[in-house]
């Protein structure tokens, strides 16, 4: 007996007897649908020595299944016109496809073979190309800046630690640790099926319920402490031309009601070429090329971070240009015209991504996993126009504080970098 609840209008959520959910979006008017299974199961369900694992067991998943070599299973896909990829982040993992409309049930039974079939070989094959993944890292100064960012930020927390691992930790994993992750993490109720798109409900249903019905129950709660945030500054030389300016401070977790106003704060920031880090940095000074300033936010904590890249030279003025915005915006009020700027950039840039039915899904998969119901669209615009000027100057006093900002300097030997934060 199936059990099912109408959710946000369209979207019908249906929930298997061994607690796998299905959620179903019905889109007649496209040509194709996406289709996905996420797994509550990142780098933060890791421990220390296991960094990297969630990682290499996504790879392994596409090494073949009982049914298919690593040739026929992605040929299964692609030879149908489809798209095959997957992704691990540090709260979910997910595999997803995108097929044309008379191709879905093809796709389902292919996510299917790969999610409980899979033979998880070739390991060191596999293992290597990952370590050449994380040297690759290395080479890419802002993904290694944004990483150690959340190193120094998060110290010895889950959260801090790279999704992808470390070349010590990576190295020494077995065959069994790989297991015993996938046996732990991969159960019904640990997992989310979405689809968006033309196709046929009825069918696909039947298809998805044939398939997944035999995974093991089980939830297993990945309850993590609030990390500790370190302050202070940190500089890392690499022989490269440019300083990589990373800046965290606190922000609100997931399921905080202040994570609008952290949002729009971050928006007037550096959101947009007409935010002020840029116009400011960018435009009035040409200090830099890259100048944005963002919001992460996860079960356990939250981060806004600001990122700058700068010659050696322009680092020091840039640094201080940043800083005062930072203060200015803790001790005035914004504007109403800036404001709704930012209001009404935030509000497309939600709306606008629900045309990609790849958007669709990741937002019903995610809010199914992480908060067990689907937050309507209306609530999430609602939240953005209820943020004030008020609001967002109490927001800014109470998280952009010395004691909990950290700054990330990765760049070549200089004398650029501040003794402290200046806030």
């Amino acid at each position: 007996m199936l059990r099912q609840n109408n959710l946000d209008g369209d979207i019908r959520v249906i929930t298997l007897p061994n607690g796998f959910r299905i959620a179903l979006e019905h889109l007649p008017y496209l040509h194709s649908a996406t289709l996905g299974v996420w797994i509550k199961a990142g780098s933060a369900a890791e421990s220390a020595d296991q960094s990297g694992l969630a990682h290499f067991l996504e790879h392994l998943f596409f090494k073949g299944t009982k049914n298919r070599n690593v040739h026929e299973l992605m040929d299964a896909i692609e030879s149908k016109g489809g798209y095959f990829n997957a992704g691990t982040s540090q709260e979910y993992t997910t595999f997803y496809v995108r097929m044309l409309a008379e191709h879905v049930e093809v796709g389902v039974e292919v996510l299917g073979d790969l999610l409980l079939n899979s033979l998880f070989c070739d390991l060191e094959k596999e293992r290597n190309v990952i370590l050449e993944e994380i040297a690759s890292i290395e080479d890419t100064p802002d993904e290694l800046a944004s990483d150690l960012l959340s190193q120094f930020h998060w110290p010895d927390h889950p959260l801090g630690r790279p999704v992808s691992g470390y070349a010590e930790t990576v190295s020494a994993m077995s065959r069994d640790d790989l297991m015993a992750f996938y046996d732990h993490w991969y159960r019904a109720e640990n997992m989310v099926f979405a689809i968006a798109g033309n196709f046929d409900v009825d069918r696909v249903l039947a298809k998805v319920e044939e398939t997944f019905s035999a995974l093991q129950s089980g939830n297993n709660a990945n309850s993590l402490p609030v990390p500790r945030f370190q302050a202070g500054v940190k500089t890392v030389e690499r022989p490269i031309s440019q300083v990589h300016i990373g800046i965290a401070t606190t922000g609100p977790a997931l399921t905080d009601q202040e994570r609008y106003t952290g949002s729009m704060l971050s928006g007037i920031l550096g959101g947009s070429s007409t935010s002020r880090l840029f116009e400011k940095i960018r435009e009035e000074q040409g200090l830099a090329y890259n100048v944005c300033a963002y919001m992460s936010s996860y079960l356990a904590a939250g981060m806004m971070g600001i990122y700058e890249v700068v010659a050696p030279q322009n680092c020091a003025r840039a640094l201080e240009l940043t800083f005062q915005e930072l203060n200015d915006i803790r001790t005035r009020p914004v504007g109403e015209e800036e404001l709704e700027r930012c209001r009404e950039q935030l509000k497309g840039s939600l709306l606008m991504a629900m045309e990609s039915t790849h958007s669709r899904i990741s937002r019903v998969a995610k809010n199914l996993l992480f908060k067990n119901e689907i937050t309507p669209m209306k609530e999430l615009v609602a939240g953005i126009e209820a943020v004030t000027p008020e609001t967002l100057l109490d927001f800014a006093n109470r998280h952009i504080q010395k004691e909990s900002c950290a700054l990330l300097l990765l760049g070549p030997k200089g004398g650029y970098a501040p003794k402290e934060i200046p806030l």
